[in-house]
């Protein structure tokens, strides 16, 4: 979940763009932090706006992705994996930008 061929650091900046490859926003990295899955803390969970904002279901519906699209036996400690926990802030468009601390 954490991967090694493309390091991010504060400052980087992103695009996501549309289905059609139009972009639709750009984002700047503002904090980055590698550790254990288990080890994200509620206000992240909570950020992230996925499912009823628990930490509960954000491990929960982390380990199912894990699982799934690495293809992970049951037996796997998926908790201990590195993950990478980054926040963002919204720098393009205007309109939806985030106040620049």
């Amino acid at each position: 979940m954490c991967p090694d061929d493309h390091p991010v650091r504060v400052g980087d900046h992103w695009v996501v763009l549309d289905g059609s490859g139009r972009s639709q926003v750009v984002l700047r990295t503002v904090d980055v932090r590698v550790g254990r899955l288990d080890s994200v803390d509620d206000a992240f969970a909570r950020d992230e706006g996925e499912g009823d904002l628990t930490r509960a279901w954000w491990l929960r519906a982390h380990r199912d992705f894990a699982r799934r699209v690495l293809g992970l036996a049951d037996d796997v400690d998926v908790d201990a994996m590195e993950t990478r926990f980054e926040r963002f802030a919204v720098v393009w468009p205007p309109e939806h930008a985030d106040p620049r601390p």
